[in-house]
């Protein structure tokens, strides 16, 4: 994207991403973990500011840099985005990945992508686990196949679930709002937060997709 190329051991050049940029991730990841767990909600005034960093940050660096990071933001955002059309909810979600694409360029995007949805299934499998035990588990799973299955028909004629109403919203503080949680509902930002980690380390150990 923008940052440093250094060459390793062998004639691929590899992108540096300097830490303290996964270290401002990890710490928007908390946060959003916070408010997550506290009232379902991923709030705006953390994910907009975000990303709008993470694009003037690549526009102080050229064209290219823009580019990277708007590549970034399809490969971390988009699946949460289409699911967000598809199923409703998660917008939050959507674009706390929208953000975090645009601070790392495609490449490290493509792996934070993949960390996310590896922690995202252990953390649901847990859950559902913990709270009704492994009888469970392969009930959840075709459960959630058939969500998909469901959606998808209905998107191909033109019909979308779209966004969860927000009924019930009773006022909790001046910059949080707290609600019912929905049945059998997990909140996402944790396994956001862990896949940043876990996308850190394989960066910085592995780097770029082969």
């Amino acid at each position: 994207m923008t940052h440093t190329i250094l060459a390793f051991a062998g004639p691929e050049p590899v992108e540096v991403i300097p830490a303290w940029i996964w270290l401002l991730l990890i710490a928007a990841g908390v946060v959003a973990s916070l408010t997550d767990l506290r009232s379902t909600r991923i709030p705006n005034w953390l994910t907009l500011p975000l990303l709008a960093g993470g694009l003037l940050y690549a526009s102080a660096h050229g064209l290219p840099a823009v580019g990277q990071a708007l590549a970034g933001m399809v490969a971390a955002g988009l699946f949460l985005v289409i699911a967000y059309i598809l199923f409703g909810g998660g917008a939050g979600d959507a674009k706390l990945m929208l953000a975090f694409g645009s601070w790392l360029g495609f490449d490290a995007s493509m792996i934070l992508m993949l960390g996310v949805a590896i922690t995202g299934f252990v953390q649901s499998i847990t859950i559902i686990t913990y709270r009704h035990g492994l009888r469970d588990v392969p009930i959840a799973v075709f459960h959630s196949f058939s969500m998909v299955h469901f959606a998808a028909k209905h998107a191909v004629r033109g019909k979308f679930i779209g966004p969860v109403e927000d009924e019930g919203i009773v006022p909790n503080g001046p910059n949080t709002v707290s609600r019912p949680r929905p049945q059998g509902w997990i909140p996402f930002a944790p396994a956001i937060l862990a896949g940043t980690i876990l996308s850190w380390w394989y960066w910085e150990h592995y780097g770029a997709l082969k």
